[in-house]
Protein backbone atom coordinates (compact mmCIF):
# COMPACT_ATOMS: atom_id res chain seq x y z
CA UNK A 1 0.00 0.00 0.00
CA UNK A 2 1.35 3.20 -0.68
CA UNK A 3 1.94 6.33 1.69
CA UNK A 4 -0.68 8.23 0.55
CA UNK A 5 -3.06 5.41 0.99
CA UNK A 6 -2.24 4.97 4.23
CA UNK A 7 -2.11 8.40 5.45
CA UNK A 8 -5.83 8.86 4.07
CA UNK A 9 -6.78 5.66 6.03
CA UNK A 10 -5.56 7.05 9.14
CA UNK A 11 -7.18 10.63 8.56
CA UNK A 12 -10.75 8.67 7.90
CA UNK A 13 -9.97 6.83 11.24
CA UNK A 14 -9.13 9.91 13.31
CA UNK A 15 -12.49 11.56 12.69
CA UNK A 16 -14.85 9.80 14.54
CA UNK A 17 -12.11 10.22 17.69
CA UNK A 18 -12.31 13.93 16.91
CA UNK A 19 -16.24 13.67 16.91
CA UNK A 20 -16.59 11.54 20.04
CA UNK A 21 -14.16 13.75 21.96
CA UNK A 22 -16.26 16.76 21.16
CA UNK A 23 -19.44 14.95 22.22
CA UNK A 24 -17.79 14.19 25.47
CA UNK A 25 -16.46 17.89 26.29
CA UNK A 26 -20.45 19.19 25.36
CA UNK A 27 -22.18 16.57 27.52
CA UNK A 28 -20.16 17.44 30.53
CA UNK A 29 -20.32 21.34 29.97
CA UNK A 30 -24.42 20.81 29.76
CA UNK A 31 -24.61 18.26 32.61
CA UNK A 32 -22.57 21.24 34.61
CA UNK A 33 -24.87 23.98 33.71
CA UNK A 34 -27.72 21.80 34.90
CA UNK A 35 -26.50 21.15 38.14
CA UNK A 36 -25.38 24.53 38.66
CA UNK A 37 -28.86 25.50 37.58
CA UNK A 38 -30.51 23.68 40.27
CA UNK A 39 -28.10 24.16 42.77
CA UNK A 40 -28.68 28.16 42.18
CA UNK A 41 -32.28 27.47 41.86
CA UNK A 42 -32.24 25.46 45.20
CA UNK A 43 -29.91 28.68 46.64
CA UNK A 44 -32.26 30.84 45.66
CA UNK A 45 -35.43 29.23 46.90
CA UNK A 46 -33.95 28.31 50.33
CA UNK A 47 -32.76 32.18 50.68
CA UNK A 48 -36.39 33.01 49.81
CA UNK A 49 -37.71 30.83 52.60
CA UNK A 50 -35.53 32.25 54.91
CA UNK A 51 -36.27 35.50 54.49
CA UNK A 52 -40.16 34.88 54.69
CA UNK A 53 -39.56 32.82 58.21
CA UNK A 54 -37.52 36.14 59.59
CA UNK A 55 -40.42 38.24 58.34
CA UNK A 56 -43.07 36.13 60.48
CA UNK A 57 -40.93 35.89 63.19
CA UNK A 58 -40.69 39.67 63.12
CA UNK A 59 -44.48 39.45 62.84
CA UNK A 60 -44.46 37.77 66.03
CA UNK A 61 -42.12 39.49 67.83
CA UNK A 62 -44.31 42.32 67.10
CA UNK A 63 -47.57 40.28 68.88
CA UNK A 64 -45.38 39.33 71.73
CA UNK A 65 -44.78 42.93 72.69
CA UNK A 66 -48.14 43.93 72.28
CA UNK A 67 -48.60 41.22 74.35
CA UNK A 68 -46.38 41.94 76.86
CA UNK A 69 -47.46 45.90 76.58
CA UNK A 70 -50.97 44.67 77.63
CA UNK A 71 -49.42 42.18 80.81
CA UNK A 72 -47.49 45.22 81.96
CA UNK A 73 -50.57 47.99 82.43
CA UNK A 74 -52.44 45.01 84.18
CA UNK A 75 -50.01 44.01 86.65
CA UNK A 76 -49.30 47.62 87.22
CA UNK A 77 -52.76 48.15 88.00
CA UNK A 78 -52.67 44.85 90.28
CA UNK A 79 -49.13 45.76 92.15
CA UNK A 80 -50.79 49.16 93.17
CA UNK A 81 -53.64 47.63 94.51
CA UNK A 82 -51.77 44.63 96.30
CA UNK A 83 -49.12 46.62 97.99
CA UNK A 84 -51.88 49.25 99.41
CA UNK A 85 -54.07 46.14 100.68
CA UNK A 86 -50.90 44.90 102.04
CA UNK A 87 -50.07 48.26 103.68
CA UNK A 88 -53.64 48.73 104.74
CA UNK A 89 -53.42 44.66 106.46
CA UNK A 90 -50.46 46.17 108.76
CA UNK A 91 -51.92 49.02 109.49
CA UNK A 92 -55.08 48.56 110.66
CA UNK A 93 -56.60 47.92 114.13
CA UNK A 94 -58.35 44.34 115.28
CA UNK A 95 -61.16 44.24 114.04
CA UNK A 96 -61.32 47.29 111.64
CA UNK A 97 -63.09 46.77 108.41
CA UNK A 98 -61.31 47.28 104.83
CA UNK A 99 -62.57 47.39 101.44
CA UNK A 100 -59.22 46.44 99.30
CA UNK A 101 -58.91 43.05 98.80
CA UNK A 102 -55.26 41.30 97.29
CA UNK A 103 -56.02 40.66 93.68
CA UNK A 104 -53.25 37.64 91.80
CA UNK A 105 -52.46 38.77 88.45
CA UNK A 106 -54.08 35.00 86.87
CA UNK A 107 -54.95 36.90 83.94
CA UNK A 108 -51.58 37.42 82.79
CA UNK A 109 -51.43 36.15 78.96
CA UNK A 110 -48.76 34.06 77.23
CA UNK A 111 -50.63 33.01 73.89
CA UNK A 112 -48.18 34.60 71.58
CA UNK A 113 -45.55 33.84 73.32
CA UNK A 114 -46.74 30.29 72.93
CA UNK A 115 -47.58 30.35 69.50
CA UNK A 116 -44.10 32.14 68.83
CA UNK A 117 -42.67 28.35 70.10
CA UNK A 118 -44.70 26.13 68.53
CA UNK A 119 -44.34 27.38 65.34
CA UNK A 120 -40.45 26.95 65.32
CA UNK A 121 -39.95 30.97 64.24
CA UNK A 122 -38.41 31.32 67.32
CA UNK A 123 -35.48 29.82 65.55
CA UNK A 124 -35.56 32.67 63.14
CA UNK A 125 -34.96 35.15 65.92
CA UNK A 126 -32.63 37.23 67.66
CA UNK A 127 -31.21 34.91 70.24
CA UNK A 128 -30.29 37.22 73.14
CA UNK A 129 -34.10 38.39 72.36
CA UNK A 130 -35.81 34.62 72.38
CA UNK A 131 -33.28 34.32 75.75
CA UNK A 132 -34.77 37.28 77.18
CA UNK A 133 -38.20 36.55 76.49
CA UNK A 134 -37.95 32.67 78.25
CA UNK A 135 -36.53 34.19 81.12
CA UNK A 136 -39.49 36.57 81.54
CA UNK A 137 -42.44 34.21 80.86
CA UNK A 138 -40.45 32.04 83.42
CA UNK A 139 -40.87 34.24 86.06
CA UNK A 140 -44.71 35.70 84.92
CA UNK A 141 -45.71 31.53 85.24
CA UNK A 142 -44.28 31.13 88.29
CA UNK A 143 -45.88 34.36 89.37
CA UNK A 144 -49.45 32.68 88.35
CA UNK A 145 -48.76 29.20 89.35
CA UNK A 146 -48.00 31.25 93.67
CA UNK A 147 -51.02 32.89 92.84
CA UNK A 148 -53.27 29.89 91.85
CA UNK A 149 -51.93 28.58 94.87
CA UNK A 150 -52.94 30.88 96.74
CA UNK A 151 -56.55 31.49 95.17
CA UNK A 152 -56.76 27.60 95.93
CA UNK A 153 -55.75 27.68 99.85
CA UNK A 154 -58.20 30.58 100.13
CA UNK A 155 -60.95 28.35 98.89
CA UNK A 156 -59.88 25.68 101.25
CA UNK A 157 -60.28 28.40 104.31
CA UNK A 158 -64.11 29.59 102.79
CA UNK A 159 -64.84 25.62 102.47
CA UNK A 160 -63.95 24.85 105.89
CA UNK A 161 -65.58 27.81 107.42
CA UNK A 162 -68.92 27.03 105.39
CA UNK A 163 -68.58 23.30 106.72
CA UNK A 164 -68.06 24.28 110.24
CA UNK A 165 -70.91 27.15 110.10
CA UNK A 166 -68.44 29.89 110.87
CA UNK A 167 -67.57 33.13 109.89
CA UNK A 168 -64.03 34.08 108.43
CA UNK A 169 -62.00 35.46 111.18
CA UNK A 170 -60.74 38.62 109.06
CA UNK A 171 -57.49 39.61 111.61
CA UNK A 172 -56.55 35.86 111.83
CA UNK A 173 -57.16 35.00 107.72
CA UNK A 174 -54.66 38.13 107.38
CA UNK A 175 -52.52 36.74 110.01
CA UNK A 176 -52.30 33.69 108.11
CA UNK A 177 -51.62 34.61 104.64
CA UNK A 178 -50.01 37.73 104.68
CA UNK A 179 -46.46 36.02 104.08
CA UNK A 180 -47.47 34.74 100.90
CA UNK A 181 -49.34 38.48 99.61
CA UNK A 182 -45.98 39.61 100.55
CA UNK A 183 -44.07 37.11 98.53
CA UNK A 184 -46.48 37.54 95.73
CA UNK A 185 -45.99 40.94 95.31
CA UNK A 186 -42.40 40.69 95.56
CA UNK A 187 -42.40 38.68 92.76
CA UNK A 188 -45.04 41.48 90.80
CA UNK A 189 -42.12 43.96 91.12
CA UNK A 190 -39.51 41.21 89.70
CA UNK A 191 -41.74 40.86 86.94
CA UNK A 192 -42.45 44.66 86.03
CA UNK A 193 -38.81 45.19 86.21
CA UNK A 194 -38.33 42.56 83.10
CA UNK A 195 -41.60 43.89 81.54
CA UNK A 196 -39.84 47.25 81.09
CA UNK A 197 -36.46 45.47 80.28
CA UNK A 198 -37.43 43.32 77.87
CA UNK A 199 -40.30 45.83 76.19
CA UNK A 200 -37.63 48.81 75.91
CA UNK A 201 -35.58 46.00 73.76
CA UNK A 202 -38.32 44.64 71.50
CA UNK A 203 -39.25 47.98 71.15
CA UNK A 204 -36.05 49.06 69.73
CA UNK A 205 -35.76 46.25 67.41
CA UNK A 206 -38.93 46.96 65.52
Amino acid sequence: MSDSAEEAKELTQRKPRAGRDWSAKSLIIEVLSIVLGVLLALGLSQWSEERQHRAQADVALANILLELESNQAVLVAIHDNNTATIAAMKEASPGEEQNLNFIPGLQLQETAWEAFLSTGLSNYANYDDVLALSQLYSIQDIYKQSGLQLVEASMQVSAFAVVQEKEIDDDQYQKQFLVYFEMLTAIEGQLLVSYDEVVAELSSDT
